[in-house]
Formats: C-alpha cells, structure tokens, sequence
C-alpha cells in the first residue's frame, strides 16, 4: 500500500505542483505564477505527497459568498479561481480536484475530498462548492490526460438545460460520470449550468455545473 502524506502546499513544493498541473490537466494546467498569485491572494493547496512528488491536490478558497445566490456567483472560471480569501467563511469554492494520471483508479480523490470536508468542518464553513466539468459533452480532448467518450444524449440534456433554464434531473445529469463521481461520493445538490465558464475546456463545452455540499 502506498504511503500518502497530505500537507498544505510549501515554498519549495511550487515547481512539484507545477508538474502536477500539467500531468493532470494537461494545457488546462496552472502555471507557477499562476499558483504564486492564488496563495498571494489567501487560497488553500492541500497536497498528496508520494515519496517525492505531488500526486494529487485539492485548491480552494474561503468565502463569505452564498453559493445559492446565482446571480452573485463567478460568470467565469478565471474569476471564480480568482477570487481573494473573505470573510465571514461561509463556503469553500473549489476550483482544483487534480490528480496526476497514475493514480487515477485508486481512493486519491476521495482522500483529497475528505481533506477538504475536514478544512471546511474545521473553519466552520457551511457549503463546499464546486465547478464540475462536464467531459461527455463532446469528449476528452486529444491532449487531455483522461479519457471520455463524447454522449450525445448528454450533450442534449446540457444545450436542453442552457436554452430553457429548467435543470434536468439528477439521472439526466449522472450521465456524465465526472459529475456522477460528485453525487455519489459527495451527495452534492447540483445549483445550476455556468456556459462559457471556460471556454478553452471544449470537452466540456465550456460549460460547468455548479454543485454544493451542506456541512449543517
């Protein structure tokens, strides 16, 4: 059995979850400046050491914001994974879920989002908030290190939800097993469809389907 330490990210573990990144996401991935800015500005990194490499991590920020309030939540990616640490903590918005591809098939991210349940227990946050991608829309680009089939059924249920603003049900949605992997580990509520969160992500459409988790 692997040894796995989780830690918040260090100084010196910067260049690691640069190579994180870019196993993981692939051109998506964040850039070392990018991780610089989002510590600066009081995000939380919380790492999975093995042996000498960051296998996995799990990045987030506190906010005072109601993820319920639609009208109030980030239009788009660059902002939502932008935002400064506020407060009172009222939620926990991830925006990173990485796992580096040799480890995908084993208890990574579910060790990673128990990390997070614990951080948002421990700060006394209510929601953990998420952007789940969607890759069944049109299926994992070329370049991307997982590996989705496009489901045209699917892609319907997401242009069926953006054109009329009805949310399908949690059937339709667990059709895309990224957002299925949410429900069932997290029992998370899905919230509603952000389009053109990131448009660069065209497995996903650029959509993103906003959930939550209530700790109370």
């Amino acid at each position: 059995m692997m040894a796995v330490t989780f830690r918040h990210l260090a100084e010196a573990d910067i260049p690691l979850m640069v190579a994180m990144e870019t196993a993981a996401w692939g051109p998506l991935g964040a850039s070392e400046e990018t991780i610089r800015r989002r510590l600066l500005l009081g995000h939380v990194m919380i790492v999975a050491m093995v042996e000498n490499a960051i296998a996995g991590a799990i990045c987030f920020v506190e906010t005072s914001q109601d993820p319920r309030q639609t009208e109030n939540f980030p239009r788009t990616f660059a902002t939502y994974c932008s935002l400064a640490r506020s407060e009172p903590a009222r939620s926990l918005y991830v925006y990173n879920l990485g796992v580096r591809p040799e480890f995908r098939g084993t208890d990574m991210a579910r060790r990673l989002l128990s990390q997070l349940i614990d951080h948002g227990r421990e700060v006394g946050v209510r929601w953990l908030v998420g952007d789940g991608r969607c890759p069944s829309y049109a299926g994992a680009q070329d370049d991307f290190p997982d590996k989705v089939r496009p489901d045209p059924a699917f892609r319907q249920i997401i242009d069926d939800w953006h054109r009329t603003g009805v949310m399908p049900s949690v059937k339709s949605i667990t059709k895309d097993p990224l957002l299925r992997f949410y429900r069932r580990v997290l029992h998370c509520e899905f919230l509603h469809l952000a389009p053109n969160f990131l448009p660069e992500d065209l497995s996903s459409g650029g959509f993103r389907v906003i959930f939550a988790v209530d700790l109370d």
